[in-house]
């Protein structure tokens, strides 16, 4: 019996050596990013970005399209942090304009992600936005819209899909900015 308790403590105490190790896997971590120099040139009216949403469901993770009826989140490939705030500062840093727009605000912009994945199966990126445009600060509203790019991807990646997300993300700023543009306030 002693022999047996012996046996067994000494399995114990080097239980590490008989457990598998957990699995020690990287995490990435990707944003969206412009590849130029973006503050040059603001809307023409001082805008505030205020708060952008998302569905729960995508978090950090990044989210690909796998089949018509099945999404799967990645687990060891996640945003730097949700779509959500991505978008509102990528925005905020766009259409900051120029040092020249003193003064507070004039309108201000807010929306929700609708769609922020890569669908694998047609090889593209899917990112939708849903803007609303309102003067500031009556919050009546001047505009709303909603954006959409896809945009291909050559290899289902995570690296192609951040930078997918980033062109699409920077051409919707654009269309953004556009709009501003052209609308009367």
């Amino acid at each position: 019996m002693k022999r047996l308790l012996l046996g067994l403590s000494a399995v114990f105490l080097a239980g590490c050596s008989i457990f598998p190790k957990p699995d020690t896997t990287a995490v990435n971590f990707f944003d969206i990013q412009p590849t130029q120099n973006i503050a040059s040139q603001g809307p023409p009216s001082k805008v505030m970005v205020l708060t952008f949403q998302s569905e729960s469901t995508y978090g950090s993770r990044m989210v690909f399209k796998t089949s018509d009826h099945q999404m799967k989140f990645d687990e060891f490939n996640r945003w730097a942090a949700p779509p959500d705030e991505m978008v509102k500062n990528l925005l905020t840093a766009y259409l900051s304009g120029s040092k020249e727009q003193a003064g507070p605000p004039t309108l201000s912009i807010e929306g929700d992600v609708l769609k922020f994945y890569c669908d694998l199966p047609n090889k593209n990126v899917n990112i939708t936005i849903a803007v609303i445009v309102r003067e500031y600060p009556s919050q009546k509203i001047v505009w709303s819209e909603v954006f959409s790019r896809n945009v291909k991807i050559e290899q289902e990646t995570a690296g192609d899909f951040a930078a997918a997300a980033s062109k699409g993300t920077v051409e919707i700023a654009e269309a953004v900015k556009n709009r501003l543009a052209t609308s009367k306030q």
